[in-house]
Protein backbone atom coordinates (compact mmCIF):
# COMPACT_ATOMS: atom_id res chain seq x y z
CA UNK A 1 0.00 0.00 0.00
CA UNK A 2 0.91 3.55 -0.34
CA UNK A 3 1.84 5.78 2.43
CA UNK A 4 -0.74 8.18 1.28
CA UNK A 5 -3.53 5.51 2.19
CA UNK A 6 -1.96 4.92 5.51
CA UNK A 7 -2.01 8.63 5.96
CA UNK A 8 -5.74 8.53 5.51
CA UNK A 9 -6.99 5.37 7.69
CA UNK A 10 -4.59 7.25 10.33
CA UNK A 11 -6.71 10.43 10.16
CA UNK A 12 -9.73 8.50 10.05
CA UNK A 13 -8.94 6.31 12.57
CA UNK A 14 -7.60 8.92 14.93
CA UNK A 15 -10.87 11.15 14.37
CA UNK A 16 -13.05 8.17 15.42
CA UNK A 17 -10.48 7.24 18.31
CA UNK A 18 -11.48 10.85 19.92
CA UNK A 19 -14.79 10.59 19.21
CA UNK A 20 -15.47 7.37 20.71
CA UNK A 21 -13.57 8.16 23.67
CA UNK A 22 -15.61 11.40 24.29
CA UNK A 23 -18.43 9.74 23.76
CA UNK A 24 -17.98 6.94 26.32
CA UNK A 25 -16.63 9.98 28.80
CA UNK A 26 -19.63 11.87 28.09
CA UNK A 27 -22.37 9.53 28.23
CA UNK A 28 -21.14 8.39 31.68
CA UNK A 29 -20.88 12.04 33.03
CA UNK A 30 -24.39 13.05 31.91
CA UNK A 31 -26.08 10.63 34.10
CA UNK A 32 -24.35 11.85 36.81
CA UNK A 33 -26.67 14.59 38.71
CA UNK A 34 -26.11 15.63 42.50
CA UNK A 35 -29.18 16.96 43.12
CA UNK A 36 -30.82 13.74 42.23
CA UNK A 37 -28.44 11.20 44.10
CA UNK A 38 -28.60 8.29 42.60
CA UNK A 39 -25.98 6.10 41.06
CA UNK A 40 -25.23 5.45 37.35
CA UNK A 41 -27.38 2.95 36.08
CA UNK A 42 -25.14 -0.31 34.80
CA UNK A 43 -26.17 -0.70 31.58
CA UNK A 44 -24.92 3.16 31.07
CA UNK A 45 -21.22 1.77 32.57
CA UNK A 46 -21.47 -0.73 29.81
CA UNK A 47 -21.63 1.42 26.95
CA UNK A 48 -19.25 3.58 28.52
CA UNK A 49 -16.49 1.29 28.99
CA UNK A 50 -17.41 -0.29 25.45
CA UNK A 51 -17.34 2.73 23.29
CA UNK A 52 -13.90 3.80 25.54
CA UNK A 53 -12.16 0.21 24.32
CA UNK A 54 -13.65 1.07 21.20
CA UNK A 55 -11.65 4.22 20.68
CA UNK A 56 -8.45 2.57 22.16
CA UNK A 57 -8.77 -0.03 19.51
CA UNK A 58 -9.21 2.83 16.77
CA UNK A 59 -6.29 4.29 18.37
CA UNK A 60 -4.11 1.26 18.18
CA UNK A 61 -5.16 1.14 14.19
CA UNK A 62 -3.31 4.55 14.30
CA UNK A 63 -0.52 3.55 15.87
CA UNK A 64 -0.13 0.81 13.44
CA UNK A 65 -0.31 3.12 10.17
CA UNK A 66 2.49 4.95 12.14
CA UNK A 67 4.68 2.33 12.97
CA UNK A 68 4.29 1.29 9.33
CA UNK A 69 5.40 4.08 7.75
CA UNK A 70 8.23 4.07 10.45
CA UNK A 71 9.44 0.85 10.39
CA UNK A 72 9.65 0.09 6.36
CA UNK A 73 13.14 -1.60 6.59
CA UNK A 74 11.68 -4.52 8.81
CA UNK A 75 9.41 -7.15 7.65
CA UNK A 76 6.98 -7.67 10.26
CA UNK A 77 3.42 -8.62 9.32
CA UNK A 78 0.29 -6.16 10.20
CA UNK A 79 -1.03 -8.38 12.55
CA UNK A 80 2.36 -8.14 14.65
CA UNK A 81 2.30 -4.58 14.32
CA UNK A 82 -1.07 -3.96 15.33
CA UNK A 83 -0.51 -6.26 18.46
CA UNK A 84 2.49 -4.60 19.45
CA UNK A 85 0.27 -0.99 18.70
CA UNK A 86 -2.04 -2.23 20.84
CA UNK A 87 0.11 -3.08 24.00
CA UNK A 88 1.86 0.32 23.45
CA UNK A 89 -2.00 2.20 23.76
CA UNK A 90 -3.33 0.11 26.56
CA UNK A 91 -0.53 0.59 28.61
CA UNK A 92 -0.73 4.37 28.25
CA UNK A 93 -4.29 4.82 28.33
CA UNK A 94 -6.14 2.02 29.36
CA UNK A 95 -6.51 3.64 32.41
CA UNK A 96 -9.33 5.66 30.68
CA UNK A 97 -11.66 2.95 30.66
CA UNK A 98 -12.03 2.49 34.31
CA UNK A 99 -13.37 6.75 34.45
CA UNK A 100 -17.36 5.21 34.13
CA UNK A 101 -16.30 3.04 36.67
CA UNK A 102 -15.00 5.14 39.17
CA UNK A 103 -18.22 7.14 38.37
CA UNK A 104 -20.27 4.63 39.34
CA UNK A 105 -18.19 3.15 42.78
CA UNK A 106 -18.55 6.39 44.12
CA UNK A 107 -22.03 6.94 45.19
CA UNK A 108 -23.63 10.51 45.75
CA UNK A 109 -24.21 11.30 49.01
CA UNK A 110 -27.58 10.81 50.71
CA UNK A 111 -29.54 14.46 51.29
CA UNK A 112 -29.25 15.74 54.40
CA UNK A 113 -32.74 16.09 55.89
CA UNK A 114 -33.52 18.71 58.38
CA UNK A 115 -34.03 17.53 61.60
CA UNK A 116 -37.50 17.64 62.91
CA UNK A 117 -37.81 19.79 66.15
CA UNK A 118 -39.76 18.41 68.17
CA UNK A 119 -42.32 20.85 69.44
CA UNK A 120 -45.41 19.00 71.58
CA UNK A 121 -48.20 20.49 70.64
CA UNK A 122 -50.02 20.56 74.11
CA UNK A 123 -48.61 21.61 76.33
CA UNK A 124 -50.13 21.05 79.35
CA UNK A 125 -49.76 24.01 82.56
CA UNK A 126 -50.36 23.62 85.75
Amino acid sequence: MDSTYYNLIQLISGVLAVAAVFAGIFISCKKLNPEKYETIPPKTTVISVALIILGLLLYAVTKTCTNLTVVTEEHYELGTLYMISLGEVFKSYGFVACIPILFRMFKPKTRKEKPDEDIPEDIEET
